[in-house]
């Protein structure tokens, strides 16, 4: 799943909301915009059809204090038994060349016993065994592998025999310990949160958002042509699923522009009711394909044309803000996918754009002279300038 860090819609949900607004993603990804909006004491809720995506957003605003955590890994772990694991079945062989034995075990144990869908505390525990799959370091409890996004298993299969590497002996309970201690260490986030399953073309319909009471909408987008959620998670949607090609035939990864727009059509259409028509407005993270400015393309060839009737019958148009140019540096995006620890011709957005747009009613304003407009991440002192 593509992702921005979390400067970014942090500076949005400050800059434009207030403490109790509701924040929406409609393609949440990991979460990000909903933590940060949670973390702002707002209201963050995420929406998406990818289970993983589900699962980490879930997990993330679940929000559980830590002893709860802690009380039920402790259950869990006492109620594992190695003997009840000396043989099994479920796990295909390109996943038993990725993990020891030892943890094979505890991996299909914790699949049988933890609840996500139904359990928020499950949850949480699921979300941090999903980031603890498979990386470089001791922290993960996979083989070295050169990144955290599952590349091919033919891939991965002759990496580890260039390599020669072994699998190493990790205590899953131990590892989801450590980083449940860790990422829990500040305590509960303020604000509250959701995450919906499903179709973002549905949320018009959804019982659970009202329309007009969405402050702000805060999403990237599928990328074009960049990204292949499903076969890039293969690992962890395994061990959710079963199978990421339940995830590849969900998600259409192959847009090209005529369809990709007419995708963002529907998008624009059935998420922008949802806005306060007097205060709300969406922020689109859309990364570039080539030369073509893709952000300014979709304002272009859609969002100027789209025209939606309030619960009221009255037609609401919408009025571009402005297109943002982000300065994300490409080691920081996560749409850069790095083919090893040698190769880093990885493919990235050569840049991400933010399309502001509002209600034309709307009282948002940017208080710029023009719509090229640059965000600078926080660690450069952060925020919106307008370009040269």
């Amino acid at each position: 799943m593509a992702m921005f860090p979390p400067t970014l819609p942090h500076y949005f949900i400050r800059r434009f909301t207030e403490p109790g607004d509701i924040v929406l993603d409609p393609f949440s990804g990991r979460g990000t915009t909903a933590v940060e909006a949670m973390a702002q004491n707002r209201i963050g809720i995420g929406n998406d059809l990818n289970d993983l995506a589900v699962a980490l957003t879930k997990g993330k605003l679940a929000n559980p204090d830590l002893d709860s955590v802690l009380k039920r890994l402790d259950i869990l772990e006492k109620g594992y038994s190695r003997k009840d694991w000396l043989t099994f079945s479920g796990m295909p062989n390109k996943i038993r060349m990725i993990f020891h034995p030892e943890t094979q075990k505890h991996l299909m144990y914790l699949k049988l016993h933890l609840d996500w869908k139904n359990n928020d505390v499950d949850a949480f525990l699921t979300m941090v065994l999903m980031g603890a799959m498979h990386g470089q370091s001791s922290g993960f409890l996979s083989l070295s592998m050169p990144n955290t996004f599952s590349m091919g298993w033919n891939y991965v299969k002759k990496y580890i025999a260039k390599h020669s590497l072994k699998r190493p002996k990790r205590d899953a309970f131990e590892v989801i310990r450590h980083r449940c201690k860790r990422f829990l260490k500040k305590g509960q986030l303020p604000g509250n949160g959701f995450v919906i399953h499903g179709d973002v073309r549905d949320l018009d319909r959804s019982d659970l958002i009202k329309h007009n009471s969405v402050k702000m909408i805060f999403s990237s987008p599928p990328y074009l042509k960049v990204i292949k959620y499903g076969l890039y998670n293969w690992i962890r949607l395994w061990w959710l699923i079963g199978d990421h090609k339940i995830i590849d035939k969900k998600l259409d990864d192959e847009h090209s522009i005529k369809p990709y727009l007419h995708f963002m059509k529907e998008v624009l259409e059935t998420t922008l009711p949802l806005l306060n028509q007097k205060t709300g407005l969406a922020c689109w993270v859309i990364g570039d394909v080539k030369e073509l400015n893709l952000a300014k393309k979709v304002w272009e060839d859609v969002g100027s044309k789209i025209e939606v009737l309030d619960a009221n019958g009255v037609l609401i148009r919408y009025r571009l803000l402005a297109i943002v140019a982000d300065k994300i540096r490409d080691d920081e995006k996560v749409t850069k996918i790095w083919n090893s620890e040698e190769d880093k011709s990885g493919k990235a957005t050569p840049i991400d754009r933010i399309l502001i747009i509002c209600p034309e009613d709307s009282s948002v304003s940017i208080h710029a002279k023009n719509k090229d407009i640059i965000w600078e991440p926080m660690h450069t002192g952060g925020g919106l300038s307008e370009s040269k």
